[in-house]
């Protein structure tokens, strides 16, 4: 004996017991919810491509959809997204023999499935929400609104502001100046010794950044139209990023019900600010969870009057954090006390703002302001104090109010959400994307949060109440389709005897 644990087998000798993949995968693997999961799904109703192989059968047989489907899931479960990594995966994993029947799929095989079907991981996520609302792990009341900067699958030098080609132009210019004064010694036989380099090359330089500026003059255009270019990945757009730094980024914004920390819906957008999202996750959330009415908590980049605005009509009660007011202590707008019966301002120091203005209404007292002894305390206007006043004033008071007197509830906002994109980007490390152009980085950001979603259950519910449940959703609507094909054939029938 060695005095260690050894093995049972000898891996170089033939075993006259065959291997059982079955039995090497664990009851509780997260594996096989990925696998009872994509057997639920209709490909063909989800549209994904060959889901259909009757209607094309000529050539060589494609790959089933669900089992490349499968191998993406648990690619990028186990943070494996590389088409190449994942063909490797399909040599040397147990797990991916046992999920796919030991298919090997070569890279561009992959590679293609996801660039063919990236539209369709919208349908994916909301059918795995479907399972979680049937699971009861959705609260439908109270959601959490935020967003985060994830890296664009383009570098920081192809993306081009005024700035930055004036910048560069000038380099261009300044080069082709310092050439041609080369040229100029070389003609007059005054040429420094020093300098190791012919006519023929100088002149080759001045072409390349002649023909540079030419380049850069093309995408001026472009810039000057647009503000910002990004060569690669056209909508991406230079952001700054949570370490205080910045990167050539995509906005994501995501909503998620407080129940079990799941995502209820999400947006990719290239504006940076996160201001005018409010209502657009508010109501796409509400429309996801099919309720009457939701409320929705917000930090103060959401802080925007008419958000605030459309998320009253649409019946969402926001819960958002205002952002600090400038000015010195006792003298801050919220210091102004608003008459509402006669339609003024009371300063701090008991003076009588009145109204003016039509298309912006402002409060003013100039001859109070010009005899106040704490002037420079309140205003550095040389005009005097005045108080804006935008139309979406009320909703804007009415949100402070709510929020100060629902502070527990905010308060849970960043328990709720942002350790969301903690799990993304710090455990299953997503903290880039691959694709390009908003709809296909879209597309990989709803596979980045199924993954998240399917994590959080498996970790809320056992492995096999899971399937149990995946296996009685789609009997239900096994059930649900010969109801109604029945129905049908026995309406025709019925208008056949009609006829006759």
């Amino acid at each position: 004996m060695s005095g260690y644990i050894e093995g049972k087998i000898n891996t170089k000798q033939y075993s006259l017991i065959p291997m059982c993949y079955d039995e090497m995968i664990s009851e509780d693997n997260p594996v096989r919810v990925l696998e009872a999961f994509v057997d639920s799904l209709d490909m063909k109703e989800l549209n994904f491509k060959n889901s259909d192989r009757k209607t094309n059968l000529a050539g060589r047989p494609s790959y089933n959809p669900k089992d490349l489907l499968k191998l993406y899931l648990y690619g990028y479960f186990n943070g494996i997204r590389s088409s190449r990594k994942l063909a490797r995966e399909c040599e040397r994993n147990i797990e991916v023999f046992w999920l796919i029947n030991e298919l090997k799929p070569d890279f561009r095989t992959i590679s293609d499935f996801r660039k063919d079907n990236i539209n369709n991981m919208k349908s994916v996520f909301k059918e795995f929400s479907i399972l979680c609302d049937s699971l009861n792990l959705v609260g439908k009341e109270i959601v959490a609104i935020d967003g985060s900067k994830f890296r664009a699958n383009n570098g920081r030098r192809k993306n081009y502001t005024k700035w930055k080609l004036d910048k560069q132009i000038k380099y261009y210019e300044e080069n082709i100046q310092k050439y041609m004064d080369i040229l100029d010694k070389e003609d007059g036989e005054e040429r420094d010794n020093k300098i190791n380099i012919t006519k023929e090359e100088i002149q080759n330089k001045i072409a390349e950044a002649k023909q540079r500026i030419k380049e850069l003059g093309s995408v001026k255009e472009e810039v000057e139209k647009n503000g910002e270019i990004s060569i690669t990945d056209p909508d991406a757009r230079h952001m700054k990023t949570s370490n205080n730094g910045t990167d050539i980024s995509h906005n994501v914004q995501i909503s998620v019900d407080n129940k079990s920390d799941l995502v209820i819906a999400l947006d990719v957008t290239n504006n940076p600010a996160d201001q005018g999202q409010l209502s657009n996750m508010a109501i796409k959330s509400k429309e996801e969870l099919g309720v009457e009415k939701l409320t929705a908590l917000a930090d103060k980049g959401y802080w925007n009057g008419e958000e605030i605005k459309k998320c009253e009509k649409a019946n969402i009660t926001t819960i958002v954090s205002n952002p600090e007011e400038p000015g010195n202590k006792g003298y801050k707008k919220s210091d102004f006390k608003y008459n509402k019966e006669q339609d003024y301002y009371l300063c701090p120091m008991g003076q009588i703002l009145h109204r003016t203005g039509h298309k912006e209404i402002k409060y003013i007292n100039r001859k109070a302001c010009k005899e106040c002894p704490n002037r420079e305390k309140c205003t550095r206007n040389k005009s005097g104090r005045d108080i804006r006043v935008t139309k979406n004033e009320a909703y804007l008071e009415r949100a402070r109010k709510r929020q100060l007197e629902n502070m527990d509830l905010y308060k849970q906002r960043q328990m709720i959400v942002e350790h969301v994109f903690g799990t993304i980007k710090r455990d299953l490390g997503y903290t880039y994307f691959l694709l390009r152009g908003n709809e296909k980085v879209k597309g990989e950001s709803f596979m980045h949060f199924l993954i998240y979603n399917i994590k959080r259950v498996c970790n809320i519910k056992q492995i096999k109440d899971i399937i149990e449940e995946i296996k009685a959703q789609k009997a239900g609507n096994y059930l649900k389709s010969f109801t109604i094909i029945s129905c049908f054939l026995f309406w025709k029938k019925t208008q056949v005897l009609k006829i006759h």
